[in-house]
């Protein structure tokens, strides 16, 4: 017998299921996800009650936001298949003074092993779907690449393997990293099982390949996941307003009577870039999804390209940008 959250999933009016992208092992991602990024464990577990009763078939968490506990009762208490609801979490970089469960650069192995275990303990699971690694070790951010002479290749090797172990005890159908810039991957060249997603900082007003991030990815057979799909500025952790209310945005969402959030979310995945939204709003979760009833024509989509952000801090990686090579020795 259905729960009566399944119920209400069924009986709510959403739009179609996401259409998936193909990772290299065969494991399709939906091209849409739900995140929690910044919401406590009672609000995590509201937004994803409505995700899933919106329609959403894929939901983005992280060790490090602090509310999975939240999220897994709202996937067990949904009443849908397990195999029906697509999981990514993430555990953090190594080395990183803010984290406590990763704060030791010589137990970058060990720490990540136990994260990873953490994060199924939290969210009640066997398995995920697909776990990355949030952002490289410290030391990339203040030389802003994994290179040799700051130990970042190392620890990304450390981290790799206890990667690569959990995916081979099929407790991850998927593994990738976020905020990987070119140096990282080059520490990992050797590795058996390369990284699958690179999930990065993209909209509007990035430009159609920031810093070259994603042509790099899609040679090497990575896919692409874009995150903060309106913008994030570093203080206030709030959309960048001319994605929101902006004249540019605002005719083109009045030209397709559909939203501002809309646009810049079409924006991405009409280019064939997986992204992730967040909402507590079932309404706004339903406007969300509904992404692939309608295209941007070609007009739009060169005024989008063109428009450039005034913003510093829009990179696809917070961590790192240096394409060179990680000097590996």
């Amino acid at each position: 017998m259905l729960s009566k959250a399944a119920l209400l999933a069924l009986l709510a009016p959403c739009a179609a299921v996401p259409p998936t992208v193909t990772l290299r092992n065969g494991v399709k991602m939906p091209m849409l996800a739900a995140g929690v990024y910044q919401f406590n464990s009672s609000t995590a577990y509201e937004s994803v009650t409505n995700a899933i009763k919106a329609g959403f078939t894929q939901i983005d968490t992280a060790l490090d936001y602090w509310n999975q506990d939240g999220v897994g009762r709202a996937i067990k208490d949904s009443g849908i298949a397990r195999d029906q609801i697509f999981v990514e979490t993430k555990i953090p970089g190594c080395a990183n003074p803010e984290e406590n469960t990763t704060r030791n650069p010589l137990t970058c192995y060990k720490d990540a092993v136990k994260n990873l275990d953490s994060n199924l303990e939290q969210l009640g699971l066997s398995y995920v779907d697909l776990v990355i690694i949030h952002f490289p070790p410290f030391p990339s951010f203040v030389t802003r690449s994994c290179n040799t002479a700051s130990g970042g290749c190392k620890m990304v090797k450390q981290q790799w393997q206890a990667m690569e172990e959990f995916y081979k005890a099929n407790k991850t159908r998927a593994i990738g990293v976020s905020n990987y810039c070119p140096s990282c991957f080059e520490c990992l060249k050797d590795t058996e099982i390369f990284p699958m997603v690179n999930q990065l900082m993209y909209h509007a007003g990035m430009g159609v390949d920031p810093k070259s991030f994603f042509s790099y990815d899609k040679s090497h057979g990575v896919v692409t996941q874009a995150y903060s799909a309106l913008g994030n500025t570093p203080w206030t952790k709030q959309a960048n307003p001319e994605l929101l209310h902006g004249n540019m945005t605002t005719k083109i969402a009045q030209n397709h009577k559909v939203s501002t959030v809309q646009v810049a979310l079409k924006y991405i995945v009409q280019k064939g870039i997986p992204a992730v939204t967040k909402s507590t709003s079932l309404a706004h979760l339903q406007s969300d999804l509904d992404l692939w009833s309608w295209d941007l024509n070609d007009d739009e989509v060169a005024v989008l390209d063109a428009y450039k952000s005034k913003a510093w801090f829009d990179n696809p990686s917070f961590a790192c940008d240096k394409f060179e090579d990680a000097l590996v020795i």
